[in-house]
């Protein structure tokens, strides 16, 4: 039986070993946004955080929109809620964060800070992108 901390690293592992196939601007801005998302989520908040990254992920540029479906893609793993991470109206996890209660949303925030501490750490090991510039 694998602990809360080891289930949370394996699923970080698996998520971002899905970047590493994608063109290098992709992985580059995917691996950015690993360092820059708990700041954004400590600073405005889940909800505003995910809102960011869903208008980002309709950007007509096509590498930049794609990391940031990706990025939406693998909080909604975290979360358990299946998501195609285009952030639009009708989308499962927008819906999920806007209608948790309280308790429910601050639950959803933990959850996605504490495994994003391994996104960060596969940033740099897997994908070779290490904290500083932005992409935002």
């Amino acid at each position: 039986m694998k602990t809360l901390s080891q289930f949370r690293m394996q699923q970080a592992l698996d998520l971002v070993r899905e970047v590493v196939g994608k063109p290098e601007q992709v992985r580059t801005i995917y691996g950015k946004l690993c360092h820059e998302f708990p700041v954004l989520v400590r600073t405005c908040g889940l909800c505003q955080a995910i809102a960011f990254c869903a208008d980002k992920a309709q950007s007509d540029e096509k590498a930049r929109a794609e990391a940031y479906r990706l990025l939406l893609t693998h909080i909604g793993k975290i979360l358990g809620v299946e998501t195609n991470g285009v952030g639009g109206a009708n989308d499962r996890l927008l819906e999920t964060i806007l209608g948790a209660d309280t308790t429910k949303y601050m639950l959803y925030t933990r959850r996605v800070l504490q495994a994003w501490v391994y996104f960060k750490r596969f940033a740099v090991s897997v994908l070779g992108v290490k904290t500083g510039g932005s992409e935002s």
